[in-house]
């Protein structure tokens, strides 16, 4: 049986999965040996123009996925959020491919509202956000470094779309301050 922690897991993947899927991108759950480098799914296009001026019709989107069910603390429009001091420095690097993400998916409190069901609906409660910390600064700290999520950028299928046209563009997704 799954403990809460694995759940929350696989409804960071589901969510990821349905929004990318809906996208038209194809979505993966990365093996042990990425998740170790702080990738826990890839998103990758291949064969779709995304844009008029799109360099890339075949390339991928590293994400590292988190979920909580712990109440976000809004502070200036951004959700704090602490992270590994590994993780953070695997997120921040600038000399990748690949690009990479975070994306964190809020749950409710209450594992019983998490998900529900019915012939006409299935509801997943609340939702995600993402933010790029490709360039931030190097932590100082010895095993944790607080992060901060723009309440900005839910990942909606309509952002999702946009963080894939603008790496089909060799455009870098660099963390802002």
């Amino acid at each position: 049986m799954l403990s809460d922690l694995n759940i929350e897991a696989e409804l960071s993947y589901a969510y990821l999965h349905a929004v990318a899927t809906r996208g038209g991108f194809s979505c993966t759950y990365s093996h042990r040996h990425l998740d170790d480098i702080g990738v826990d799914a890839a998103i990758y296009e291949d064969g779709r123009q995304l844009a008029t001026d799109s360099f890339h019709m075949s390339f991928a989107l590293h994400v590292q996925l988190k979920a909580t069910r712990v109440p976000p603390i809004e502070q200036n429009g951004r959700f704090s959020l602490s992270l590994p001091v590994r993780q953070y420095n695997r997120l921040r690097e600038t000399h990748l491919a690949i690009p990479r993400i975070l994306a964190v998916l809020y749950l409710p409190p209450d594992p019983a509202e998490w998900l529900r069901h019915s012939e006409d609906a299935l509801i997943a409660k609340r939702c995600a956000y993402w933010v790029s910390l490709r360039g931030a600064v190097a932590s100082t700290n010895e095993t944790a470094q607080t992060v901060y999520v723009p309440r900005s950028q839910r990942l909606s299928l309509e952002a999702l779309t946009e963080i894939m046209t603008r790496c089909s563009r060799d455009e870098e997704l660099l963390y802002v301050p």
